[in-house]
């Protein structure tokens, strides 16, 4: 494990392993360690320590952010990681009905299944907008289809087409705009990542 040399890279450190719990909590956690380092290093620098030394000598005495935060997330009546959770669910949702809308590429006409497809999606984008509370195995689970989309869909995308073996203006027209599909995906599902991390 990297050896923490400063207090704010400890927070953040901290703040990242506490991911599971409500966001309320992880800032009432955080100031509250932010709190007790600045009162430790100030009792240090009144026995003569630099602020620098005052800083390295609280830290030694504070258990790594990860086994600190697993205190506080055991001790938490609202910790549930060991639980699969709707969110969970619907990201995979949204996987399996971007994966449906990609197999169109070998059955373009079935409309049934791309009917499925979008709704599929438009249910995931519309659950995940509105969610306010996060866990942390659901923004690991987030973080990882981020990177699904352009490093899976997109290949596919283009073996599908090569498979498919019909290349006219309906199918050209289709992967466009499937491609342009992948790419609002991955912009949603950034700005989702982005506000859960905030």
């Amino acid at each position: 494990m990297m050896k923490i040399k400063s207090t704010d890279t400890y927070l953040r450190k901290l703040e990242e392993e506490l991911m599971e719990l409500p966001k309320e909590e992880r800032i009432a956690i955080v100031a509250e360690i932010e709190d007790h380092f600045s009162n430790a290093i100030m009792e240090e620098t009144k026995q003569g320590n630099s602020k620098e030394d005052a800083e390295r000598l609280v830290l030694q005495t504070f258990h790594s952010p990860d086994v600190l935060a697993e205190s506080y997330v055991t001790s938490s009546s609202t910790s549930n990681f060991d639980q699969l959770t709707i969110s969970v669910f619907i990201i995979g949702l949204w996987s399996a009905a971007s994966g449906v809308l990609l197999a169109q590429l070998l059955d373009i006409y079935d409309l049934g299944k791309l009917t499925a497809g979008m709704l599929g999606v438009a249910i995931s984008i519309i659950h995940l907008f509105c969610k306010k509370k996060w866990r942390k195995l659901e923004v690991q689970t987030l973080h990882a289809f981020k990177y699904v989309i352009p490093f899976v869909l997109f290949p596919a995308s283009l073996f599908l087409f090569w498979l498919q073996g019909e290349i006219n203006a309906y199918t050209i027209t289709y992967l466009i705009s499937f491609w342009i599909f992948i790419g609002l995906c991955y912009g949603l599902f950034y700005r989702v990542y982005k506000r859960v991390m905030s």
